[in-house]
């Protein structure tokens, strides 16, 4: 983006950290001064760099560094006079947060996208659906993986759950294990063969390594849920969905052709979402031997596999599911949250 073409006047770049900090920037501001990094961008993690229009100081920030300057400007950016922020469906709704239940949602990306239209256009994720009925805190964040989740950034839940204004806690976790692990988890197709039924020969063993550490990190969240008392919250995990490649695919597609596979093919379908498959069966084995064990807590498995079948319930990126798909994805969880609400 060039200053010639901006409307936001220049800025420093510790007069940005101070505004985005404090909450100060506008939507016009943000579109001005940040850019989505695509070079830095990597599976769950959408990456941000800064325009011309800011002048650094003599400093080289990271990837990482803008991006978390951006993930703060925008939970408070404000909208300057006449202009209309982007609403995701509605999902930015005017009616008063006190009139709304209390739900406490931690995750990755399915959790947490960028929330603005330019120029690279992300789709809602579930949390911007469900706030739609629900009062959810900022806590979310693309990138976010399961392992820092539950132990160097637990007190992101741990603390709202200390509150005692939460009953019920969305959790979204293990992308990164599951859905962009084909690379390193599926085998090369040597053989000439493309028969769908033989898609579970083709994943390593590797992989089922792979989910039990993930399914470790779940049992280091359940732990720390059960020791909130004030209330204890109903826990609400998912095991995404069957993600569809495509061709060139940056984070599927494109590794399955690596490996000798048509990324259009049944198989190459067939292989993801038996990754996926596994993934499910041990998430959901490890929410019922948890709810058999401690009596006094309750988790909910959602599975949301044949809510997202679709070719339309996924967004081009492969690994986020489309506005439609998100919207699908959200009223199950919602389904849940009710279910498992006492109606007085």
């Amino acid at each position: 983006m060039s200053s010639s073409r901006a409307k936001s006047p220049p800025i420093s770049l510790s007069e940005l950290r101070r505004r985005a900090t404090s909450g100060e920037l506008t939507v016009r501001e943000l579109r001005d001064y940040f850019v989505p990094d695509n070079a830095k961008t990597k599976p769950f993690v959408p990456a941000f760099k800064l325009t011309d229009l800011v002048d650094k100081e003599g400093k080289r920030p990271t990837a990482r560094t803008v991006t978390r300057l951006y993930f703060a400007a925008e939970g408070g950016a404000a909208s300057p006079p006449g202009s209309v922020t982007r609403s995701r469906s509605g999902a930015r709704s005017t009616i008063a947060a006190a009139a709304k239940m209390r739900v406490l949602a931690e995750g990755d990306s399915w959790f947490r996208l960028p929330n603005l239209n330019w120029p690279t256009s992300y789709p809602d994720d579930l949390v911007d659906v469900l706030r739609k009925t629900y009062e959810i805190p900022g806590v979310a964040m693309w990138g976010a993986e399961i392992g820092p989740m539950v132990t160097t950034q637990k007190k992101n839940y741990l603390v709202p759950l200390g509150s005692g204004l939460y009953r019920h806690f969305i959790f979204s976790g293990g992308g990164n294990d599951v859905l962009a692990s084909v690379g390193e988890h599926v085998k090369r197709r040597d053989a000439p063969g493309t028969n769908p039924a033989d898609a579970d020969t083709f994943i390593k063993a590797s992989f089922d390594g792979a989910i039990g550490q993930v399914i470790g990190h779940y049992q280091t969240l359940g732990g720390h849920v059960r020791s909130v008392v004030n209330p204890k919250a109903t826990l609400y995990v998912h095991g995404y969905g069957h993600a569809r490649p495509r061709p060139g695919g940056e984070y599927i597609g494109s590794k399955l052709e690596a490996l000798g596979f048509d990324a259009t093919s049944s198989l190459a379908r067939k292989i993801v979402a038996a990754m996926v498959d596994r993934f499910n069966v041990r998430l959901k084995s490890f929410v019922a031997g948890q709810n058999a064990a401690h009596t006094d807590y309750k988790i909910v498995y959602v599975n949301l596999r044949p809510t997202l079948m679709a070719a339309t319930d996924w967004n081009d990126d492969e690994i986020h599911p489309s506005d439609a798909g998100a919207a699908k994805a959200a009223a199950i969880i919602s389904e849940k949250i009710a279910a498992n609400t006492p109606s007085a």
